[in-house]
C-alpha cells in the first residue's frame, strides 16, 4: 500500500515538474521570441530616424543657403549690375524653390500595433521614442508654415511687367525684381528669420538613437 501511495505521488510530482519544465521552457522561448521581435522593431525605428535625421539636414541647409543668397542680394542691391553673371545666376537658383518637408513615420506606426512598445520594459526609451516622432512632426509642420509664408511673400511680390514670370523651382530675374519695393521686401523678409536651426532641431532624435543602440548593445 505504501507503495502504491508512493509510486502515486512520485508520478504527480513528475507531472508537476513536467509541467513546470514545459512552462518554464516555453517562458523562455516567448522572452527570447519578444527580445528577437523588439531588436527588429527598434532597428527599423533607429533606421527611419537615421534617414529622418539626413533629410531634415537637407532642408536645413538649402533654408540657410537661401538666407545666405538673399543675403547677397541684399548686400549688392545698389551694384546688382556690376556683380558676376554666374555668382547672380547661381543664387537666383536657390532662392524661392519649390520645395517642401515630409519625413517618415511608419516603423512607429507598426511598433503601435505591434506589443512590442508594452514588453520593452523601458519607459524612459519608449519616451524617447515618443518625443523623437512628435519633434519630426513639429519639423514638418514649422518648416512648411515657413516655406509657405516665403511662398507668399514671393507670389505677392511677383509684377509681371517687370519682376518676369514665376517658374516653380526655377529662377528669376532678379536684377528686375530687386527693382520693386515688393521684390526687395521678400528678399529682405528671407535675411531676417532667425529660427531656421531652431525648427530643424533634431536632439530628441539623436537621443532616441542612442538610446536604441543602448538598448540593442
Amino acid at each position: 500500500m505504501k507503495e502504491s501511495v508512493t509510486s502515486f505521488l512520485s508520478n504527480i510530482l513528475a507531472v508537476i515538474l513536467g509541467i513546470f519544465i514545459t512552462f518554464t521552457i516555453q517562458g523562455m522561448i516567448d522572452r527570447s521570441r519578444d527580445r528577437k521581435n523588439a531588436r527588429s522593431s527598434l532597428e527599423l525605428v533607429r533606421s527611419e530616424l537615421a534617414r529622418n535625421i539626413e533629410d531634415v539636414s537637407i532642408i536645413k541647409d538649402y533654408l540657410n543657403m537661401e538666407k545666405q543668397s538673399a543675403a547677397y542680394f541684399i548686400t549688392n542691391k545698389d551694384s546688382l549690375d556690376k556683380c558676376p553673371d554666374d555668382s547672380i545666376s547661381y543664387h537666383s537658383g536657390i532662392i524661392f524653390a519649390d520645395v517642401s518637408m515630409s519625413l517618415s513615420m511608419d516603423a512607429l506606426e507598426l511598433l503601435k500595433m505591434s506589443s512590442v512598445f508594452q514588453k520593452l520594459g523601458n519607459n524612459d526609451l519608449s519616451m524617447k521614442i515618443i518625443r523623437a516622432y512628435d519633434c519630426c512632426g513639429s519639423i514638418v509642420t514649422n518648416v512648411n508654415r515657413h516655406i509657405s509664408i516665403r511662398d507668399s511673400r514671393y507670389e505677392n511680390s511677383i509684377d509681371r511687367e517687370t519682376a518676369g514670370e514665376y517658374v516653380s523651382g526655377g529662377s528669376i530675374d532678379i536684377k528686375d525684381f530687386m527693382k520693386t519695393d515688393f521684390g526687395r521686401y521678400a528678399i529682405e523678409w528671407l535675411t531676417n528669420q532667425p529660427g531656421i536651426d531652431n525648427i530643424t532641431d533634431i536632439t530628441d532624435l539623436e537621443d532616441a538613437i542612442e538610446a536604441i543602440d543602448h538598448y540593442l548593445k
